[in-house]
């Protein structure tokens, strides 16, 4: 099953309409909107949905559009030192992910952009190219490889998607380690502070995580061996998780329900305990997520209101 870091998840994501892009700016803010997805590579691939998806995959050389609000004169290098003077894990994520964005268009220039809302993938148009060659050829290898400290400071700070694209990067940021190195000690290494990172994030909530992590662990992968009734139970949180915050009816939450088409042609072979076991792992992780949404909810309700 394993197939590496390069392989995409075609069916199961798109049907669920959840993944998105990678970055999403707040325009005239350097944090970046929160989001509960992520467009990342896969590590192994997954039976096709029962049905069509209702909107194409982004491209894997595509940045969204709000990315292209940020490309202004200056150049990367001094988005990135605004974010990281604020020394907020959350910025140091948003500046992993915008080096990120400039080099993968410094080696692709054939970039595609994408509508967040839509989820549609269109052609670069000729100010747009401009905008980002300003912000972006003057970025350094250095600045470039710099990008991994950025990412490691939002995983320990347990930012949301942080674990999964810590992963996606691959060993060191070269994901052909998987393959070409596996018995490496550095690689082994590297893999079990992976996978401890992702169900550390997974058992917290993340969505990207849960989703991604989970069909991991559900078919195998050259970063984890099978652990079905773990991933099945992940795979199921975003459900409950997705159908507390947008209703029961949401596409994101029918995907992932228990029942779904979907996961009862993954998760077939599966036994009844083994489905009880994932569906306790899920109502735990939901609850969790719904007490810390209730305590974020109070919190703020408390603040005085503004003046």
């Amino acid at each position: 099953m394993a197939q590496g870091l390069q392989r995409w998840l075609p069916g199961a994501l798109a049907a669920a309409g959840l993944v998105t892009t990678g970055i999403v700016w707040n325009a005239g803010s350097s944090a970046p909107v929160t989001t509960g997805s992520v467009a990342a590579p896969a590590l192994a691939p997954t039976p096709a949905p029962p049905a069509a998806p209702p909107a194409p995959m982004p491209s894997a050389r595509s940045v969204p559009e709000a990315v292209l609000a940020a490309a202004d004169n200056q150049p990367v290098s001094a988005h990135v030192a605004r974010l990281l003077a604020t020394h907020d894990p959350q910025d140091a994520y948003t500046a992993y992910l915008l080096v990120s964005s400039c080099a993968m268009f410094n080696g692709h220039r054939d970039l595609g952009v994408v509508d967040g809302k839509q989820g549609v993938t269109r052609a670069l148009n000729p100010d747009e190219r401009q905008s980002l060659t300003r912000m972006c050829s003057s970025m350094t290898e250095r600045e470039r490889l710099a990008r991994l400290d950025y990412l490691a400071t939002a995983v320990k700070a347990g930012v949301a998607s942080a674990a999964w694209m810590f992963a996606a990067e691959g060993p060191f940021g070269d994901p052909s380690a998987l393959t070409t190195r596996p018995d490496d000690p550095l690689v082994r290494e590297w893999k079990a502070l992976a996978a401890t990172q992702l169900n550390a994030a997974a058992g917290a909530g993340d969505v990207t995580a849960l989703m991604l992590w989970g069909l991991q662990n559900l078919a195998g992968s050259d970063l984890t061996d099978k652990h079905p009734v773990l991933g099945y139970g992940y795979l199921l949180a975003v459900g409950l998780i997705e159908a507390e915050r947008t209703g029961p009816n949401h596409p994101s939450a029918r995907t992932f329900a228990e029942g779904s088409e979907l996961l009862n042609a993954m998760a077939g072979h599966l036994t009844p305990a083994q489905r009880a076991a994932g569906m306790a792992e899920a109502r735990r992780i939901a609850a969790q997520v719904k007490a810390r949404r209730a305590r974020a909810a109070n919190r703020s309700a408390a603040l005085p209101a503004p003046i």
